[in-house]
């Protein structure tokens, strides 16, 4: 394929996989570098400080690969980091992640939208960015948030060693402090979350809403691109190897449904 821009990519870990795969369904002829700063993950428990600087950083390697476009695809680095990043590279768009808490002004976008709540890291939840959005569109507080402590790292775990029993139990009691809320939607306000909607939908019998369609499409409006084709490849960096790799689309798609299998039980296994 013959793509003619090229764009940046980052999150603390594998969790932007969910914003890099709706931009490699939705944008044509664009090549993408990835960057999975897992040598520093999590992101969401680290001082403000820290991400700003690990982003300052990331930033600068994606720019020197001739990257014209910086996604930000990690809500914790865009809530503290975001607007430094701008006013370090004024002329470089720079495209972030925020919890898609405009619902309750498209709700027709929403069957059955009834109660809602917004779960975020505890850097999300408490930076000011956050706040002041929720402010914003929400003054009347009528979704309410929730702060997930482990959810991140349990989603990293699962993507990388597969959905096992002792990840179930751990998911079921990250997530039980949700179920008291009887919500009917759960906005998703990390990108690590939709790697698992399904399996959060399961557990909580509701519907989740996901940012990833919403970036790919700013993404789309700033580099004036669109069509049939996927992008069919990207390269990927991890900083706790520093090699990058070639990776294909098929690669997304693989390690999601590996990942949501569940390993069978001992007993089984004695069987077979």
């Amino acid at each position: 394929m013959d793509c003619n821009k090229k764009i940046g990519i980052f999150d603390s870990g594998i969790g932007g996989f969910s914003i890099l795969s709706e931009i490699m369904r939705k944008v044509s002829s664009v090549e993408i570098d990835y960057i999975s700063d897992d040598a520093f993950y999590p992101y969401g428990e680290k001082a403000d400080s820290e991400v700003i600087k690990r982003s300052q950083m990331i930033t600068g390697i994606l720019l020197n690969r001739g990257c014209s476009l910086i996604v930000v695809a990690c809500n914790s680095a865009t809530a503290v980091a975001i607007a430094s990043l701008r006013g370090e590279y004024p002329k470089i768009p720079f495209v972030g992640v925020e919890p898609y808490i405009n619902v309750l002004n498209h709700n027709n976008q929403f069957p059955g939208i009834k109660k809602v709540a917004v779960i975020t890291t505890e850097l999300t939840g408490n930076s000011a960015k956050f706040k002041t959005l929720k402010q914003k569109i929400d003054p009347a507080n009528s979704i309410q948030h929730v702060s997930m402590p482990k959810l991140a790292s349990i989603v990293e775990e699962i993507l990388q060693s597969g959905l096992n029993q002792a990840l179930k139990t751990e998911l079921t009691g990250e997530l039980e402090p949700l179920k008291s809320l009887h919500l009917s939607h759960l906005i998703l306000g990390c990108t690590h979350y939709p790697l698992i909607a399904s399996l959060i939908e399961a557990e909580l019998n509701l519907s989740t809403v996901s940012p990833g369609p919403y970036v790919a499409n700013r993404v789309m409006d700033i580099l004036a691109t669109s069509g049939d084709k996927d992008c069919s490849s990207f390269s990927y960096l991890s900083t706790s190897s520093m090699n990058w790799e070639r990776r294909g689309a098929d690669y997304l798609n693989s390690l999601l449904r590996y990942s949501l299998q569940t390993e069978p039980d001992s007993a089984n296994q004695q069987n077979h």
